[in-house]
């Protein structure tokens, strides 16, 4: 992948009108029909398209260790493996303050991760077969004042999970499109656990079913010379956020090219004048993340 530039790419600045973080509350109607659907990843005949999700199995669920548990089914939201021990979610999804400047590294957090078998919700938390502690390495150039993160491209945080996670549960590699590869029109597809759709139990903690939208790249915004942020028609909803944006072609291993960061509207209601937002991975966020995985080797 090629190194992003300050001659290749112009500074840009997304003026944030309409834009809604995940964790904000989302309308209770759609205009337009919402075509989320379940990725089964332990069976691909249970998937509508029958095609083998389990690539996805590294996908879980992410929360602050001081939120209370009333507040986890609501507030938690999405990230992903990229080894035995890092994960990958927004920083807006583990600092849930209104206001952060440079915080201070060390959060301590939770992750729930894998499908389990069968009908039943058993498991470390209900619909994890893994739930696991871990603390916040590295995270990204960006601030959030009054809950709105001011640069969506350098909303990143990555994870370092105190116990490794089992070989069985796949990781999802990440990689930084050339400029060029991503073109207006190109099909990308996102999966995380939305506050919306997850099956009501006496306290609404339930991560059973994970969910995925498929949708067209509208435009890719430069930020500085590196960072950058996508625009998708992919529908999301609260809880998603930090769920990666991937693309997956027949014949090739499915590879995140960012992470869905942000919604307008209720997030349903997409189109190519009214996209969502996600972040995009760049080589410089890369060597970050590198260089925070290096410092934090799995035990």
């Amino acid at each position: 992948m090629k190194r992003v530039t300050r001659s290749g790419v112009a500074a840009a600045c997304i003026a944030g009108v309409g834009l809604v973080l995940m964790t904000a509350q989302a309308r209770a109607h759609s205009l337009q029909k919402d075509t989320r659907v379940v990725r089964d990843r332990l069976h691909r005949w249970n998937n509508p398209d029958q095609q083998d999700y389990s690539f996805l199995n590294g996908v879980g669920a992410v929360w602050p260790e001081d939120f209370g548990k009333s507040a986890i089914p609501y507030d938690a939201s999405s990230g992903f493996l990229i080894d035995r021990c890092h994960v990958l979610t927004t920083l807006h999804a583990v600092y849930k303050e209104d206001l952060v400047v440079h915080p201070a590294p060390g959060k301590a957090v939770s992750y729930g991760v894998g499908q389990t078998e069968g009908e039943t919700n058993r498991g470390a938390a209900r619909g994890f077969k893994y739930l696991l502690r871990g603390v916040v390495v590295a995270y990204g150039d960006t601030t959030v004042v009054d809950q709105v993160v001011q640069r969506p491209g350098g909303d990143w945080a990555l994870i370092h999970l105190a116990t490794k996670v089992d070989a069985g549960i796949p990781a999802l590699a990440v990689v930084a499109p050339a400029p060029g590869q991503l073109l207006p029109g190109a099909v990308v597809a996102a999966a995380g656990f939305p506050s919306d759709h997850r099956s009501l139990r006496a306290d609404g903690f339930n991560f059973k079913d994970l969910w995925g939208s498929t949708g067209t790249l509208v435009e890719v915004t430069p930020e500085s010379t590196v960072t950058a942020s996508a625009q998708t028609t992919v529908q999301a909803t609260r809880g998603m956020s930090g769920g990666p944006l991937y693309v997956a072609k027949r014949g090739v291993a499915p590879v995140a090219i960012g992470m869905v960061q942000s919604i307008r509207g209720n997030g349903l209601d997409v189109s190519m004048r009214r996209p969502n937002v996600e972040l995009l991975f760049t080589p410089h966020i890369l060597e970050q993340i590198a260089g925070g995985v290096t410092g934090t080797p799995c035990q």
